[in-house]
């Protein structure tokens, strides 16, 4: 699920010759101090600038860094929006002219992280457990679409009266009530058929997760007929819902909808991972997973959403283990420590075009970490 050009862009600074820092903040609190955030980012500044990793880095690269934090807590400070956000992610590397933001109506870990690679960890599960929604409200003659992502709902299409001319101003004097009735069904069909064009091209464009519709039952029953077998195969509730509803209904009913799909798609996923187990195309547990990931097998992985694992990677080659081991067994050059590998591994994997889920069903037999490969494992 986790395709968004935004991951993509970060995932394409691996390389890079400066540390990248990255900083995941919510801007609320229960103190009532506004300026909580602030303070609590001043802390970690603070304890950053006295770690092993940071003073191990050459001048230029302390440099660089420093100016990172100045940046992130001016955009915290100065440039955020509090009246409508609730978080921010900052990723900066000044010496290589890299800086981009991410504002959020949702609440997040904070976290402040310089390394070599964007930490992509948090933004992974978000986009896993937010999966992007189309949410269509439709009537006999009016219909609003909206895009829900993140937290953030914006929309795409509205109309606000489909009806047909003779319908508006009540028929023509004289003319048969049938013709009438059947002007009015051809009208509703045709505006039915709109939307549902609308709705198709829509998710091209966006490539929704799930589809949502609102409207009364007789309505979308009705409106169904005119949906394309593929975007149909998308729609994860129906609710009851009108185009005139507010912003803040739609989100909470929508939002109990993605629950219940999330649910759902996370049973699915695991029963589809045991069907492919026993076809012996399916392995679980980091040991075995890791070097599947080297050799490029791996066309799923699926790990718990509160995993993370010790390790070691090459910041040369981006190999990575569990081993201790002080040299990569590659090319011979260094290895170092990381508290989270599954960072590592994210970078390594989408780069591969592996898709990603984090699922929220326990998965403690699976070792919290598990995958389909490409190819069966044969001998």
């Amino acid at each position: 699920m986790i395709k968004d050009k935004v991951v993509n862009e970060l995932v394409q600074m691996s390389l890079n010759d400066y540390p990248i820092t990255s900083a995941y903040f919510s801007v609320t609190n229960n103190s009532g101090n506004r300026k909580a955030h602030l303070v609590e980012f001043k802390k970690m500044i603070r304890y950053k600038k006295n770690t092993t990793y940071f003073k191990q880095l050459s001048e230029s690269e302390q440099e660089s860094v420093l100016t990172d934090f100045k940046k992130i807590l001016y955009w915290l400070e100065e440039e955020l929006d509090t009246s409508t956000y609730m978080s921010s992610i900052c990723f900066s590397s000044d010496k290589s002219g890299f800086w981009k933001t991410i504002d959020l109506k949702i609440p997040l870990t904070n976290e402040l992280i310089v390394q070599p690679k964007p930490c992509i960890y948090q933004l992974t599960k978000l986009f896993s457990s937010y999966s992007r929604y189309g949410v269509v409200l439709v009537d006999k003659s009016k219909a609003r679409i909206f895009e829900q992502s993140l937290g953030n709902f914006k929309e795409l299409f509205h109309v606000d009266d489909n009806s047909p001319d003779t319908v508006k101003v009540g028929g023509f004097k004289g003319r048969q009530e049938r013709k009438v009735e059947r002007n009015i069904r051809q009208g509703v069909m045709q505006h039915y058929k709109e939307v549902a064009r609308k709705i198709f091209d829509l998710n091209k464009s966006h490539n929704f997760n799930w589809i949502v519709l609102g409207g009364r039952k007789e309505t979308i029953g009705e409106f169904r007929k005119y949906l394309h077998d593929y975007v149909d195969t998308k729609v994860a509730g129906v609710l009851e819902l009108e185009p005139s509803a507010t912003l803040s209904e739609v989100f909470e009913k929508v939002h109990e909808v993605g629950k219940n799909a999330r649910l759902e798609f996370d049973k699915n996923l695991l029963e589809t991972y045991n069907n492919k187990k026993e076809a012996n195309q399916a392995i679980e547990g980091i040991k075995a997973i890791l070097p599947k990931i080297r050799d490029n097998w791996i066309d799923t992985l699926i790990l718990h959403e509160d995993y993370q694992q010790k390790g070691v990677f090459c910041r040369k080659c981006n190999y990575i283990d569990l081993s201790p081991a002080v040299e990569c067994p590659d090319h011979g050059g260094p290895l170092e420590r990381t508290h989270n590998i599954v960072e590592h591994i994210l970078h390594n994997i989408l780069q591969q075009g592996v898709n990603i889920h984090y699922v929220g069903l326990s998965m403690k037999k699976y070792g919290e970490i598990a995958a389909i490969l490409r190819f069966p494992i044969t001998g």
